[in-house]
């Protein structure tokens, strides 16, 4: 049923009553525009839309607004307004406006062709391959729909997981690694080794996060490989092509327990026995964090100026502007040194999330 909703747009009308879903955005700044799934119910209307307008069409970004970088204020006054002038002034990234056409009330026909070059009512994960050169462009221009890697329920359920099961999993392991590196130091000063040997695997740590994200997660794949187009998705491609979808924004614990195994061998090789257990219990720590840390990034709202706010911001940048910077999640040590840091712009006030 077709209902006009202000003159100020001209007399557009939308569809009231949509089969598809209506996409919502949050969390970056430098692009303003996110989305997350929010299926049209009966909620009287009022409650439902917040209508935009940009280059003659219109969108609903209701669900964004509590979400929005800039704060929830500086949408309020843009209700029912046109866009155009205010974009024009403050530009945005190609994917911004790839991901704003997930708002669109009525979807382009050129978008949806770009977004057809897979069938999304299947398991997408064996069809990435066969993309060829279009995979890496594809993947870099986020969407906000769930992904579907197996047909398999199985498969599917142990390729997602919630972020608070990781300290269930990872908690008592590295607490088996102190238990461990207590017991094989009985007859020494227990209190010498620990502290340096888990300040060692810290950081470490820090050098496999900034390595495996910029090496292996941000390897361009060769057009002509599925296997390893397969794999790159697999592995983070997914992440950046739906940044939004939270049962996938940490490692499964299965493929990150298959990690640590090899991790492990390889510290036994190198660290003497009275030490390793301490220092796997660093860099454990140091994964652990990293990985809550990364979800909190795209979920949370930390405090204006605060060290979580400055990595948020600089996440968001990398997700949705510069992919070949900022690859430091939980600190921005190697990008420093390794010249891939990312420079904020100046904001007239805080954000606020």
């Amino acid at each position: 049923m077709a209902a006009c909703r202000d003159k100020k747009f001209n007399n557009i009308c939308h569809l009231e009553n949509m089969n598809e879903n209506v996409l919502t955005m949050k969390n970056f700044d430098t692009c303003t525009n996110e989305t997350e799934n929010h299926n049209i119910d009966n909620t009287p209307r009022e409650t439902t839309e917040f209508l935009v307008k940009y280059r003659d069409r219109v969108y609903n970004v209701h669900n964004f607004l509590n979400n929005h970088p800039g704060g929830k204020n500086t949408l309020m006054r843009l209700k029912d307004q046109d866009l155009d002038k205010e974009l024009a002034k403050n530009p945005h990234s190609k994917s911004a406006y790839y991901l704003l056409e997930e708002f669109a009330v009525q979807h382009q026909v050129r978008y949806n062709e770009y977004e057809n070059l897979i069938n999304w009512d299947k398991p997408i994960l064996w069809q990435v391959g066969f993309m060829g050169e279009q995979y890496w462009e594809w993947v870099n221009l986020p969407i906000n729909r769930p992904i579907r890697f197996f047909q398999s329920d199985i498969l599917e359920k142990l390729s997602i997981s919630p972020w608070y099961i990781l300290p269930i999993i990872w908690l008592p392991i590295i607490t088996y690694f102190f238990y461990m590196g207590c017991v094989l130091n009985v007859s020494t000063n227990i209190v010498q080794n620990i502290l340096p040997s888990f300040i060692l695997g810290l950081f470490i740590w820090t050098i496999l996060e900034y390595f495996f994200h910029r090496k292996i997660f941000h390897f361009r794949p060769p057009h002509n490989s599925k296997i390893l187009i397969t794999l790159h998705f697999l592995m983070h491609g997914n992440h950046h092509k739906a940044p939004l979808d939270d049962r996938r924004q940490v490692f499964p614990p299965i493929f990150a327990l298959f990690l640590a195994a090899i991790a492990w061998e390889i510290y036994k090789v190198i660290f003497p026995m009275t030490l390793v257990h301490f220092i796997a219990a660093g860099s454990t720590m140091g994964y652990l964090g990293y990985d809550l840390m990364h979800y909190y990034l795209h979920n949370g709202a930390p405090m204006a100026e605060s060290y979580l706010y400055t990595m948020k911001r600089k996440h968001n940048y990398h997700h949705f502007v510069h992919h070949e910077q900022g690859f430091g999640i939980t600190n921005g040590l190697w990008d420093r040194i390794l010249n891939t840091d990312l420079t904020l712009r100046k904001l007239k006030e805080p954000l606020k999330w």
